[in-house]
């Protein structure tokens, strides 16, 4: 601890933000996030007549 006692109150305090920091990015590296494709569904034809049919 003598060490220490020479060393910035600052520099202390970042020690923990790095932690944090280096934490998040082994978080995040480990993610095998796959993006999902999905195709919009296909729109009747009953649908698409029964909504120009209430519009007309």
């Amino acid at each position: 601890m003598k060490k220490l006692a020479n060393t910035s109150p600052f520099l202390l305090l970042l020690v923990p933000v790095f932690m944090m920091i280096i934490l998040t990015f082994t978080v995040n590296a480990n993610r095998n996030e796959t993006e999902l494709v999905v195709k919009p569904a296909k729109t009747s034809t009953a649908v698409v007549k029964q909504a120009t049919a209430i519009f007309q």
